[in-house]
């Protein structure tokens, strides 16, 4: 495939980004977020994300003879000592050719958000180990879960789950399908100095282990419900499963959440609003589960279309005090 030629002045971008940014690389307790949002700022299908002082670059369409001049933009803005591209499986290149470090040598970063600490893969296919547009989620996270039982599905790397166990929760339950993700979630345990239990951390199918958690009477206060915009069939579910099955998880998650419980639902689909996600929430849940509050992603994540941003909503029965942020 030959690299297409654009026109694009990366650093006129890149500095208007960076200004519009002042907010965040001001704040010394925050080194991690979205440096340039394409789809918004000039460059469809090209995002770059800053963690600590090392930037990634995801691109969707072909920038590839741009990524010198791109690169060097970057560090006008910053002294990054780590630049590394990502270009995207669609593009059709191998997976050696789909990642290139422009500056630097080190693919491994801890960044920081607030009192917490992530530790990232800057060459991993996907992403990184952090979705930083879940800031506030986590920080919502640390306010709510104080002395509360925890339950994270899809867990990932953990950062969810991870901000309830800094704000305190009583325990917190990691499960992900992952064999290899597990242990990242305990190294930022580790790094964070918080004390965990392997038990804690479940690889497995989830429409296998919340039936039988039902069964054997389990019960949580928080249930932190982030499934991917495209799931696996699983030989368990009942049904055909899709992308951000609320549906049917909700219909199992609500016959785990005691009295006073919440639900954090993360929605990430584009073909339906926000409020047709809460009422499908509510709907599956048999009008247990009620919206109380919502959250979405910060000003590096700039959105003309509100419903194209990620959107977070605040489950809970209708006694339920819920932190209004």
């Amino acid at each position: 495939m030959e690299p297409s030629i654009t026109k694009v002045n990366w650093q006129e971008l890149i500095g208007k980004a960076w200004e519009k940014r002042e907010p965040l690389w001001k704040d010394a307790s925050v080194d991690c977020f979205r440096v340039f949002h394409g789809y918004e700022e000039g460059s469809t299908g090209t995002v770059i994300e800053k963690f600590n002082d090392a930037a990634v670059i995801d691109y969707k369409t072909d920038i590839r003879a741009d990524l010198p001049e791109l690169a060097q933009a970057l560090l006008k803005v910053f002294p990054f000592k780590n630049i590394i591209a990502k270009g995207h499986q669609s593009l059709g290149l191998s997976l050696k050719e789909r990642t290139n470090i422009l500056h630097g040598n080190d693919t491994r970063v801890i960044c920081h958000e607030q009192a917490l600490k992530f530790k990232v893969n800057l060459d991993s296919p996907h992403n990184p180990g952090l979705y930083l547009d879940a800031r506030d989620a986590r920080a919502w996270l640390c306010d709510n879960s104080s002395d509360r039982r925890i339950l994270n599905l899809f867990a990932f790397t953990g950062s969810l789950g991870l901000s309830s166990a800094y704000g305190k929760a009583a325990e917190v339950i990691h499960l992900d399908r992952s064999k290899e993700l597990l242990p990242r979630i305990q190294e930022n345990y580790q790094i964070n100095n918080l004390e965990f239990e392997m038990r804690n951390f479940l690889r497995g199918d989830i429409y296998k282990h919340l039936p039988r958690a039902i069964k054997a009477g389990k019960k949580f206060d928080g249930i932190i419900l982030d499934p991917p915009p495209k799931i696996y069939q699983s030989p368990y579910a009942k049904h055909k499963t899709n992308g951000q099955d609320f549906s049917a998880l909700i219909q199992l998650c609500s016959q785990l959440l005691n009295p006073g419980g919440w639900v954090l639902g993360m929605l990430h689909r584009f073909d339906y609003s926000w409020d047709d996600f809460e009422d499908q929430v509510t709907e599956a849940s048999g009008q247990l589960l009620l919206p109380q509050s919502r959250l979405t992603s910060g000003i590096d994540f700039p959105e003309s279309m509100p419903d194209k941003k990620l959107r977070v909503s605040i489950f809970a029965t209708p006694n339920t005090p819920i932190d209004e942020r």
